[in-house]
This record gives C-alpha cells, sequence and structure tokens, in this order.
C-alpha cells in the first residue's frame, strides 16, 4: 500500500488497495494539509473531526458520531451539504472513532485507512487510537497509520517492508515496538542503521534517529511483531 502527503510518499509492502483518511478529533490537521490530502483521497469525519474539514473546507463522504464533541454549526455545515449522516448515543461502549472504522469496514471492505487529527492533545486518546486503528487492520481495514503535517506513525507488521521517499527532512525518526519483541529489524537511510536487530517494547532502544547525510529516504524490515515507523517534522507543533 502507498500513501502520498506533503511531507513525502511513503510504502509497505502489503497489497494495494483504496486508501481513505479518516479525521478524528485529536489535534487538528492544519488547513492547508488537510487540503492537500483531500485533494487525493477521500475522507471521512469521526464527531469532532468535522470541525476540521470545515476550516479547511472540504466535505467528507460520511459523518459517524454521537454530536457531543464536533460542534453543531459544523453538524450543521454537514447536513447542509447532503453530507451521509450516522448518529449515535452519547451512552456507548465504543469510541466515535472505533464506531467510524466498523462502519467503514462495512461500506468498503478491505480499504486502506490513515487516521489525521488522531495524535496530540490527550494520550489516552492518541493511545487508543493507535490500538484500534489495529484492531481494525485484523478484521475488513488496511491499516495505514496516523499522520499529520506534525508527525506520523506508520504500521509494520512481520514481514513486510516500509519505504518513505522524504520531501520534507524530519527531526526525528523512531523504531517503536508495538508487541512485546519485534525480531529481525533492518533499516536504512537513517545515521544510526539497524541490522537483524531485536527491539523490546519494554526496553525501546530505536528512540530519536535521524536521516543518514545526503538521504532522503528511509527503509525498515522487520520479520515478527507489530512496530510504529515514527516520523516528527516540527516539534514546536507538538
Amino acid at each position: 500500500m502507498k500513501i502520498e502527503l506533503p511531507q513525502g510518499s511513503f510504502l509497505t509492502s502489503a497489497e494495494p488497495s483504496a486508501p481513505v483518511i479518516l479525521v478524528a478529533g485529536g489535534r487538528p490537521p492544519a488547513d492547508g494539509w488537510l487540503k492537500q490530502v483531500a485533494r487525493r483521497y477521500p475522507l471521512w469525519a469521526a464527531d469532532r473531526g468535522i470541525d476540521a474539514c470545515r476550516s479547511a473546507a472540504v466535505v467528507p463522504e460520511m459523518l459517524i458520531g454521537d454530536a457531543d464533541s464536533g460542534s453543531l454549526e459544523s453538524w450543521c455545515w454537514a447536513e447542509s451539504l447532503g453530507v451521509p449522516l450516522v448518529r449515535h448515543p452519547v451512552d456507548k461502549d465504543l469510541t466515535d472513532l472505533q464506531l467510524s472504522l466498523q462502519e467503514l469496514a462495512a461500506r468498503r471492505p478491505g480499504a486502506e485507512v490513515l487516521l489525521t487529527g488522531a495524535l496530540g492533545k490527550r494520550f489516552d486518546h492518541a493511545y487508543s487510537n493507535v490500538f484500534s486503528l489495529w484492531e481494525a487492520n485484523l478484521s475488513d481495514l488496511r491499516a495505514i497509520g496516523l499522520a499529520d503535517e506534525v508527525e506520523a506513525l506508520f504500521l509494520l507488521e512481520g514481514g513486510q517492508s516500509f519505504h518513505a521517499d522524504l520531501l520534507e527532512s524530519p527531526v526525528a525518526i523512531s523504531l517503536l515496538p508495538l508487541t512485546d519483541e519485534c525480531e529481525n529489524v533492518n533499516s536504512e537511510g537513517v545515521r544510526w542503521p539497524l541490522h537483524q536487530a531485536l527491539l523490546k517494547r519494554d526496553h525501546p532502544g530505536g528512540i530519536c534517529n535521524r536521516l543518514a547525510e545526503g538521504s532522503h529516504s528511509v527503509d525498515v524490515f522487520l520479520n515478527k511483531g507489530l512496530l510504529g515507523v515514527y516520523f516528527c517534522w516540527n516539534e514546536n507543533g507538538l
């Protein structure tokens, strides 16, 4: 699968399908960044994500949620434009994002999904968003990761390779084990490459790398586990 973002192109060896951008209710992406992404890919919004869509003047294909966090003005804006709305009760077991992922899987099984507006602000929300996306990947969707103009986390599972061609140089590149262990991790294009490394979740050792001199690309492969390939472009935006 491949996703083109303003910061560059990001590719894994998984089979390609149709990418969808799901705008959640965390730190909103910059209007210009979201506009560029929306020119290339369809957007869905999860509750407060509609505020980011309205701010950037991009119309999502679907709006899902309980309408308790997105502004009334933005919900009315979406309804006035004919955006299909899927409303849920405020008292529910699942988050708006989890319900949106379920809706997307039902309507577009096998679709690739990238979350934006899913990082920043509250840590518990960001943590839940990462693993909710991975849970969706284990069912009927293909998880790309989470991204905005400030940072990105791409999900890479065992047996897959990852390649990034970067138009903007990140200030930090980190490899984050999301399972107990990630085995035989290899990385190239960075200042401190890895060769058949073992990365452990309870002892992170792949933090705060950077591009090698003259490099504009990053390659990562792992044999087993679930790995987050993290980029930060602007620490002041965190």
